[in-house]
């Protein structure tokens, strides 16, 4: 979703902090990024390495590292997957690592329904040297917020962490569903009851189609929503490839008056026959825009591009997958 900047102080003397997860501009190159349902199903060992830079310039902006990494059991009909990840925003840091399973089931001779769960652990970090009250004092000599809700160095909470997803593919067409978190208990520093936050559900659901146009060239529309019920934010995209070595398309988030973000452009390369690279630039559009100089990512793909494993093969799929 689009992620607004809530005072901190507000934030922390309220014990209202609710998770925002991070924002992926090439989210139709990774969706095992945020659905665990996703894992194997590119029928290889595949990793994906991802850095992004939002709004740029723009002080205590989000920066956030992701690495994943996934590959199918076909023996169980099934699929596992390692996701770590690290988000930071101003004072803020999330860190989180999550082990996925999924069940993968064929319908008929030409569609796949898998569905699964990760299970990890999420630390949250506070760094209270980062933080300025309106009545402190921050002189050479001495740092003190006056403030009673503000701690003048860094705290930190933790808390085990579920997430769930389901995945369909039919042919060339994917659709997915997934809950983040599915469960996280209520995050609070021992002792002090001075910082308590409570992860907020989120739920994303995807669509995306593949279709060739001549022999060369293929166009892959796609779609994201994302929600928590209260506020709602959707992204459209299309994405052309030629010849399954370059390919480069556009993204527009946010339909609606309080919720538009950016424009995205994006393009990307295959280095060889394992790796490939994609970057994407946002143009901003929210009242943010004077203020930033837009977000900038980067993707980083390896697939080992042959099956792992003996047993069961999985059924024929026109994956619209393409890096």
């Amino acid at each position: 979703m689009k992620r607004y900047f809530t005072p901190i102080l507000l934030w922390y003397a309220l014990g209202l902090s609710a998770q925002q997860f991070p924002q992926y501009s090439l989210y139709m190159l990774n969706p095992y990024s945020y659905n665990p349902a996703y894992a194997g199903l590119d029928n290889t060992l595949v990793a994906n390495g991802m850095y992004r830079q939002q709004w740029s310039n723009l002080e205590g902006a989000p920066a956030t590292v992701h690495f994943n990494a996934h590959l199918p059991l076909f023996v169980i009909s099934s699929g596992v997957g390692l996701k770590v990840e690290n988000d930071i925003i101003g004072a803020h840091r999330v860190t989180s690592a999550l082990l996925s399973y999924n069940y993968q089931l064929e319908l008929g001779r030409s569609a796949l329904l898998s569905a699964g769960f990760s299970a990890g652990y999420m630390q949250y970090s506070l760094d209270g040297t980062k933080l300025r009250a309106p009545d402190g004092v921050y002189e050479p000599a001495g740092f003190n917020h006056n403030d009673q809700f503000l701690p003048e160095g860094k705290v930190n909470a933790g808390t085990p962490l579920l997430e769930a997803g389901i995945f369909l593919q039919i042919k060339k067409f994917q659709v997915g569903a997934s809950m983040q978190p599915a469960f996280a208990p209520v995050l609070s520093v021992s002792g002090d009851d001075a910082l308590k936050i409570e992860p907020v559900q989120h739920y994303f659901f995807t669509a995306a189609y593949a279709f060739d146009v001549g022999d060369h060239l293929s166009i892959r529309p796609s779609a994201v929503a994302k929600t928590d019920f209260v506020e709602t934010q959707v992204e459209i995209s299309s994405v052309l490839q030629w010849n399954e070595n370059i390919f480069a398309g556009a993204s527009f988030r946010g339909f609606g008056a309080s919720d538009r973000d950016a424009a995205v452009i994006l393009a990307g390369l295959r280095l060889n026959d394992k790796t490939s690279l994609g970057y994407s630039y946002d143009i901003p559009l929210s009242p943010l825009n004077s203020a930033n100089r837009g977000s900038h990512e980067l993707l980083l793909r390896y697939s080992l591009n042959k099956p792992i494993g003996a047993g069961k093969l999985p059924p024929i799929i026109y994956n619209p997958r393409f890096l």
